[in-house]
């Protein structure tokens, strides 16, 4: 199939889509579902006024601190369990209960804990994504093919060479694939806490919910997911650039 085809059908299938939208807005009005054609003016009347970009700007800030400590403790952690089966053993089963626990179950705790502030919002990110990215780091330490390593030993390399030349270039893929799924949850945390709290855009969600019209709540979604798909799109291409290697990696795993 070549890349026209593929890009023709990926724009009948968002045709359709908005088409069946209209329909099922004008049908049901803009109390239970605007339509695009009430969603579009809505939309650029709050791009306009500022405020849903300044809140999304904040809150993204405060969600990039949660994600940034997740990747710098969970991706040398999980490649630790992966190479290491002490490690493993005693952690394991915390990063895998962290990983099936709701963050929403733990925000009444961390407001106990935190306040409804800044760290609170850090905690409820980390949280959410630290497994992702432990686990999937993880995965990619214990796939390391044995035979890579037998190779450096043939070579007589020291632990820094094994570890730079090998099974970092092995583990890369995987550290990416674990920030992009963790950079997804640590986006949905961001709005889930900041719904608690009422701040932020979250907050902004959650009072536009109370509106007559669900067109500004329908904007403030629409923003949110181009922002994750963006995100999740632009670490793909990182690491394509970084390690040409990857998409062969992830398609072979």
């Amino acid at each position: 199939m070549t890349r026209s085809h593929i890009l023709f059908l990926n724009l009948t299938g968002i045709a359709l889509f908005l088409c069946l939208w209209e329909i099922a807005g004008r049908a049901m009005g803009p109390s239970l579902l605007a339509a695009p054609t009430v969603v579009v003016p809505e939309y650029i009347r709050l791009l306009m006024a500022g405020d849903m970009l300044r809140e999304l700007a904040g809150s993204l800030r405060q969600m990039l601190v949660g994600f940034g400590l997740a990747c710098i403790i969970g991706m040398p952690l999980g490649a630790l369990m992966g190479r290491i089966r002490t490690i493993d053993l005693l952690v394991h089963p915390w990063v895998s209960m962290i990983v099936v626990t709701s963050a929403a179950a733990l925000a009444p705790i961390f407001i106990l804990m935190f306040g409804t502030g800044f760290e609170f919002r850090v905690a409820i990110v980390f949280v959410s994504s630290f497994g992702y990215v432990t686990l999937t780091a993880y995965h990619g330490a214990r796939g390391i093919d044995p035979k890579m390593l037998d190779v450096g030993n043939a070579f007589s390399t020291g632990p820094v060479e094994t570890y730079s030349k090998i099974i970092l270039p092995a583990l890369f893929p995987y550290l990416i694939t674990g920030a992009r799924l963790g950079l997804i949850h640590a986006i949905r945390a961001m709005v889930m806490a900041e719904m608690f709290v009422l701040v932020g855009y979250g907050g902004l969600i959650f009072q536009t919910g109370q509106d007559l019209s669900t067109a500004p709540l329908i904007s403030y979604l629409v923003t949110l997911m181009a922002v994750s798909v963006g995100a999740n799109m632009a670490l793909g291409w990182a690491g394509r650039q970084i390690a040409p290697w990857y998409d062969s990696k992830m398609a072979a795993g």
